[in-house]
């Protein structure tokens, strides 16, 4: 394909142009966490609550490994979009093949490592004995398949093919939902049969993208052998450009350990499982929040690139309103339906009550996390590695956790509940601060240099 098709992304019309990047997008993460959802459901009505419990204190080692590829992705993502933005198409296709060897070699040793100390790793993320062999066996299968975790759907999307990017994932996961019921019921083989089912649905995935990325004609990339020799600069700029996500999901992933370990202070493992499921619902609510954040991405790295900066102010201002209007929504639809919700994830009376009082709290303060998300989102698209880093520490590390210590302590489980909202607020206001000075900044050196 003709790098020059990309052009699109710098002249068709902004607002229609997030809508066209973003949706499939939204489509794509919706179909995966449907999967996630279904999951969830199939385990705990068919296996018990204790198995759902056990991969929800798991989860932060599984957010870990897509913190690798997400920073590798998001990285190689941005770069390749300025590039294209700026006519850098040898670049481009060096950090495609530079990003492929990089992610394959991280992971092999994650999953040999992660194999090693496995026990030791699922005890210190506040695993309980109860739900330990459950944890054990489903994380030993997703560890073995950690080489297919990824298909690189943001480099294909950061090319400006959204489209290839939806099918990479909603194939894959329509696999995982017809395998999921006959591996777990069919063969009875309970949380091994879901973890097999998922890493058969990866590696689905990863054909398509050999097949994207080689065979199709359809990428805008033209990836030859010698590109694959490591590049030290290039390097260094993907793994600098996407650090903020690994920063991101690295610190979600802390904060999830610091959950558990509180929650198995405090509560046991009814708060447990209970936050199992209520981090899967809520993982849902933010699907169209992370759509239009990978939707941006390309339209801001490209126009940033290319010197449009009106562009790229339109693209921030719409995609901030949209944001914030979604996290209102979410919010009054949780309110009045938390109840039923939780009703469809488990029949146990004690979990679905204290599950919709949290639905409701943790999601009290969508509007701030929609809204910060956007903003991290911009300064990392736009190659502003310092800003993006700092903002992408807020919402954990600088918030969350000290909020989380400070009020489970005095408040017990539901200083913990209430945590969420509270550190949505202040990093939301941490992050506009940024957005204003640096909008301020540039405006400033614009009328200067005119």
């Amino acid at each position: 394909m003709d790098n020059a098709d990309k052009s699109f992304l710098g002249e068709y019309p902004v607002g229609k142009l997030l809508w066209k990047m973003s949706i499939p997008a939204i489509i794509a993460l919706s179909v995966y966490n449907i999967n996630t959802a279904v999951d969830t459901i199939y385990i705990a009505r068919g296996i018990g609550l204790n198995a759902a419990g056990g991969l929800s204190v798991s989860f932060p080692l599984f957010i870990l490994l897509s913190a690798v590829s997400t920073t590798l992705g998001s990285g190689s993502a941005s770069v390749v979009s300025l590039a294209l933005g700026k006519g850098e198409y040898e670049k481009a296709n060096k950090t495609a093949a530079n990003t492929f060897g990089l992610f394959y070699s991280i992971s092999v040793c994650i999953t040999v490592s992660g194999l090693i100390f496995l026990k030791k790793l699922l005890f210190c993320m506040g695993i309980t004995p109860e739900l330990f062999p459950f944890a054990e066996k489903y994380t030993r299968i997703i560890l073995i398949g950690a080489v297919t975790s990824t298909a690189f759907s943001s480099l294909i999307r950061g090319e400006g093919n959204s489209m290839f990017a939806l099918y990479i994932w909603f194939i894959p996961m329509v696999v995982n939902l017809v395998l999921d019921p006959v591996m777990i019921f069919g063969f009875h083989l309970g949380v091994s049969g879901a973890a097999g089912a998922t890493v058969f649905a990866q590696c689905v995935s990863v054909g398509m993208s050999v097949y994207y990325f080689f065979f199709s004609g359809k990428s805008a990339l033209n990836i030859k052998a010698v590109h694959f020799q490591p590049d030290g600069t290039i390097l260094r700029e993907i793994i600098g450009t996407g650090l903020p996500s690994f920063i991101q999901l690295g610190s979600y992933s802390v904060a999830l350990i610091v959950i558990n370990r509180l929650l198995k202070t405090y509560g046991g493992n009814t708060p447990l499982n209970t936050y199992g499921i209520v981090n899967k619902i809520n993982m849902f609510f933010i699907i169209p929040v992370n759509g239009i954040v990978q939707g941006i991405q390309p339209v801001i790295g490209y126009n940033y690139g290319a010197g449009k900066k009106e562009r790229v102010g339109i693209a921030l201002k719409k995609s901030v309103a949209a944001a914030g209007i979604y996290g209102i929504l979410v919010s009054g639809i949780v309110f009045l339906c938390a109840a039923g919700i939780m009703h469809v994830f488990t029949s146990d009376a004690e979990v679905r009550a204290m599950g919709a009082a949290v639905l409701r709290i943790t999601n009290a303060g969508m509007f701030f996390s929609a809204i910060q998300s956007v903003e991290t989102a911009y300064f990392q698209a736009a190659g502003r590695k310092t800003a993006a880093l700092l903002l992408s520490l807020c919402p954990y590390i600088f918030c969350f956790i000290p909020v989380t210590a400070g009020l489970s302590a005095l408040y017990g489980v539901k200083g913990i509940w209430y945590s969420f909202p509270a550190a949505s607020v202040t990093a939301c206001c941490i992050s506009s601060v940024f957005i204003v000075c640096t909008v301020r900044k540039e405006r400033h050196e614009q009328r200067v240099n005119t």
